[in-house]
């Protein structure tokens, strides 16, 4: 064993046993644990009800060692709370310090506050992506490429939706380009491109067939 894998395995075994998201975390190591329960939304399935907040989140994995991006919608009383959360390729060295070990692996961040036209044009054009799009039911997303996943409460009505890349053409998509207009992170975009092979430490997400939940986390 490398010596940065026994580093990552030893802050690994000092971390809780529990790997549902509740919150942004804190580092990579304990990202990496909550991951799938942040693509899959259980926070925001476990808060979803008739009367209650709609909540967006857009995940992109483009290619996921290479970049992966977070957008969190959330209504406010003046419009909406729009968070970013991007990274390119990990383990950038020029951002490692003694005093923040974690950096190269860390996601940048912004946040947008938009109006009510604003928020409600991303979620129209979310909308016309799922009716135009093949159903996400039983679909396989591996980590090697291109692809969104949108967790999302509306109406109190919970689901998840995927886009992959070539089965849909995630570049000629219109939400992610009403996103990106708010993004401030400083991570350029990385669109989606042919991906040959199969690539080291894939690991698959599968959206189960009621649509609301991931059936696989491998």
């Amino acid at each position: 064993m490398k010596w940065s894998q026994l580093f990552v395995a030893s802050a690994v075994l000092g971390l809780s046993a529990c790997t549902t998201y509740q919150g942004p975390p804190a580092n990579p190591v304990e990202r990496s644990l909550t991951w799938f329960s942040f693509v899959a939304g259980d926070d925001i399935r476990a808060e979803c009800r008739s009367g209650g907040p709609d909540h967006y989140r857009f995940v992109y994995n483009a290619i996921y060692k290479v970049q992966i991006r977070a957008y969190e919608l959330t209504p406010t009383l003046n419009g909406a709370d729009l968070s970013v959360r991007a990274r390119g390729r990990s383990g950038i060295v020029n951002r490692f310090n003694l005093n923040n070990p974690f950096g190269p692996w860390e996601l940048l961040q912004s946040r947008a506050a938009i109006d009510n036209p604003t928020a409600a044009g991303i979620v129209d054009a979310f909308a016309a992506a799922v009716a135009s799009s093949p159903s996400s039911a039983g679909q396989q997303f591996d980590s090697n490429e291109y692809y969104w996943i949108v967790a999302s409460c509306s109406g109190g009505n919970f689901a998840l939706n995927g886009f992959l890349d070539p089965k849909v053409d995630i570049n000629a998509l219109e939400f992610p380009k009403r996103l990106l207009a708010h993004d401030d992170s400083g991570v350029p975009f990385r669109e989606a491109e042919f991906v040959e092979g199969f690539g080291d430490d894939v690991f698959t997400l599968q959206i189960n067939r009621a649509g609301n939940n991931l059936a696989g986390r491998l």
